[in-house]
């Protein structure tokens, strides 16, 4: 397998596996396109505009991203308990 087929078959793979979050993804930039057009649309000057949008976008990223990491740590000490006690469970040779 070279390098490219399996690059292609890593992103069909992942893309496949996280089709909500690439939705959401389409869904935000079209979100993005969709203002604007409706600030062009009401004449708003584009000196004005992109600046805007821009803050818009980092401040929407910033929140996804500290969004995220909040429910990784609300969620790993969970998960990572139920491993150690289903490993050391194995390691002592019970089921």
């Amino acid at each position: 397998m070279t390098r490219n087929s399996w690059i292609v078959k890593q992103v069909y793979t992942d893309a496949k596996k996280n089709l909500g979050w690439l939705f959401k993804i389409v869904l935000l930039a079209g979100g993005f396109i969709a203002g604007i057009k409706l600030l062009m649309f009401f004449n708003v000057p584009k000196e004005i505009l992109f600046p805007v949008m821009w803050i818009a976008f980092i401040l929407v990223a910033i929140y996804k991203w500290y969004s995220m990491k909040y429910d990784w740590q609300e969620d790993t000490p969970n998960r990572y308990d139920r491993a150690v006690k289903k490993y050391i469970k194995e390691s002592k040779g019970g089921k």
